[in-house]
């Protein structure tokens, strides 16, 4: 099946990766987990859901960020391939 038929029936989910038990961003995120259980500890009802609010934001903010990421990421990649298809010949597009 073609790329863009799974990117089109959904098979393919650039959102939604998987990561290793073991790697440093798996141990970086049970670090984040770890400090944000101990800060929410300590924490009054009212700065909790303060504390959820700006974590729902920064949670939008990251969606965002990560998508306009994704969209450059893959702009550069097709002008790499069309330069090498063209051995540089197309400028620019």
């Amino acid at each position: 099946m073609l790329i863009l038929e799974d990117l089109y029936l959904g098979d393919v989910r650039p959102s939604e990766r998987s990561f290793k038990r073991n790697s440093q961003y798996a141990k970086a995120l049970d670090e984040v987990v770890k400090a944000g259980d101990a800060l929410t500890d300590t924490l009054t009802e009212k700065q909790k859901e303060v504390f959820e609010e700006y974590m729902s934001a920064q949670r939008e903010v990251n969606v965002l960020t990560d998508c306009e990421t994704f969209i450059y990421a893959f702009r550069l990649a097709a002008k790499i391939m069309i330069d090498v298809l063209t051995n540089g010949t197309m400028k620019e597009i």
